[in-house]
């Protein structure tokens, strides 16, 4: 019997990552899925990194906005950033079904 040598094999996993439209329901799955803990979210249109979200965060959000998108949370987590160094600056909170003030999009 001869032995035949095993030739190694490439195999490409796609890059896994969310959109801004994903919503945190979407989110959680495809991290259950891939068995991951921490996804970017990029800009469709121009593939730049808009930020990063994880499980542990995503866990928190989903008991009362599992249908948030992605560019809801990174934009919400921006002016919670900004007001650090701007304290008279309203607090933006995310309410379900849309409600509440109207946002501008970081993209």
């Amino acid at each position: 019997m001869t032995r035949r040598a095993v030739e190694p094999q490439v195999v490409a996993m796609p890059d896994i990552i969310l959109y801004p439209r994903d919503t945190v329901m979407r989110a959680l799955e495809v991290m259950h899925r891939y068995g991951v803990h921490l996804l970017p979210v990029v800009d469709e249109r121009h593939g730049e990194i808009l930020g990063h979200v994880s499980e542990d965060e995503l866990h928190r959000i989903w008991s009362t906005l599992p249908l948030a998108r992605m560019t809801e949370i990174l934009t919400a987590r921006a002016t919670l950033a900004s007001e650090g160094s701007a304290g008279d600056r309203p607090r933006v909170v995310l309410l379900p079904g849309g409600q509440g003030v109207r946002s501008t999009w970081l993209h």
